[in-house]
Parts: C-alpha cells; structure tokens; sequence
C-alpha cells in the first residue's frame, strides 16, 4: 500500500490555547484527530491523553490478533476518566476522537463526537461519520416516532465523549480501500468554517496531502480563526 500524508494543527485567532491534537503515524498507517470539549477544563489534556493512550493500547495488541478497536476505545476512556477526576472531580474532562486505520486493503474507523472523517473517491465527498450531537440524536428519535423538544442553543451539544463515566459507546466500521480514494480526518474548526463543497474541491483539486491540510487550515483562520483547526490528509496511491 502507498500513502501520501500531512498533518497540521493551529491554534486560530481566538482561543488562548490549542486543545486540538492529532496523530499521523505512517509506519502503523494509524491516524486520528481529538478535540478537547469547550466548556470544560484542561481539554488540551483530555484531547493529548486521547491520543497517547491510542498509541499505547493500539502498540500493546499483538500485531498476529485482530485489533479489538471498541476495547481500545473503553481503555482511551478509562484514562481520560480517571484523569479527569483529579483535574476536575465535579465535572470531569472530554474530548472527541476520530480514528482511521489503514490495513489489508481496509479503513477500521472508530469515532466518538464531533470531529468528522471524510472521503473523497470518484470526485465525490462523502461523511463517513456521524456527529454525536443533540440536534442528530433529536432527527433519530423524531424518525421513530417519538416526541422531543430542543432548545435552539443546544443543538449543537455533545450527547458522547471520551472521558464520559464509562461504558462509552462509539461508532465502528470497517470499509474497502479503492486506489485514489483520499481521507481527510478534521476538528470542527474545519467543519464550521468550510461547505461540505469548499471541502470536495480543497480535497479533490489538492496537488498533496501538504497542499490540501495547508489550504484547509488557511481558509479556517481567513474566516476568523474561530476555533482550533487540526487537518490529518490521506491519499492512497496505490494498494499494491
């Protein structure tokens, strides 16, 4: 398999601190984007812990067994947990966290909140994700007949995060590789600044990974900075 990758994180023109992290590890094809909760204290350590408790759990399965991805997800929350009792013993610490591993011509997902995984195949962009928020969960229970009511201002709430009192609940799939396809793992300071189409074309139109995390990243602080923007591109070359 041939991949091309980038990553970047940047701070924006707002907040006093980044509590976006990332991973881009090309030798175990592992990556991931965390977004520490706003609201909550010390999310810079939520979303950092996330990502180093992935590394270590992802590297103590044995490379023969097949990974136990929703295990690795009750460890990662464990830690986090159990951080956030000492940080802050009321209201604990969260983060969301985007994985994406590349093995045997799949992509494994495993995904709790708001940061998004998308994929660009055939010049079309699809969500590969689904956002763990109030306003999406009210849609589901709307669909299936049942009556809810929404404050406008919360609609947009985390119902999931890492770090929550376990057990947590994240969404898994496995999905086919195709040659060209391009992933994009994303914070929302991507997501909210860029269209789903400003999107499509920064992905499809970008020469590199380097060029399409760049451009990305560029058009979140030309509207703002709002928010935190973290970017990790995918491309497959080839699945030979």
């Amino acid at each position: 398999m041939i991949l091309r990758t980038a990553a970047h994180s940047d701070i924006g023109h707002v907040r006093s601190e980044n509590e976006d992290s990332y991973l881009c590890d090309d030798q175990h094809r592992l990556y991931a984007v965390a977004d520490g909760i706003g609201g909550l204290p010390a999310g810079k350590e939520a979303s950092e812990l996330s990502i180093k408790s992935l590394e270590e759990t992802f590297a103590a399965m044995q490379p023969a067994s097949r990974t136990d991805y929703l295990h690795c997800l009750d460890e990662i929350n464990a830690s986090v947990f159990q951080l956030g009792r000492t940080l802050n013993s009321r209201l604990g610490i969260g983060t969301t966290l985007t994985v994406a591993h590349l093995s045997d011509s799949e992509i494994r997902i495993l995904h709790v909140g708001d940061t998004s995984l998308f994929r660009l195949r055939a010049g079309r962009l699809e969500k590969l994700t689904t956002d763990h928020i109030l306003e999406n969960e009210m849609q589901e229970r709307l669909a299936r007949g049942e009556s809810m009511l929404m404050l406008l201002e919360n609609r947009q709430a985390l119902t999931r995060c890492v770090g929550q009192p376990p057990p947590i609940i994240g969404d898994y799939c496995s999905l086919l590789l195709q040659a060209g396809d391009r992933y994009l793992l994303c914070s929302d300071g991507i997501t909210r600044a860029a269209s789903i189409q400003q999107i499509e074309s920064t992905v499809s139109q970008a020469a590199s990974p380097q060029a399409c995390v760049q451009t990305l990243i560029d058009h979140s602080n030309a509207c703002g900075g709002l928010d935190n923007a973290t970017v990790v591109a995918i491309f497959v070359d080839s699945l030979e």
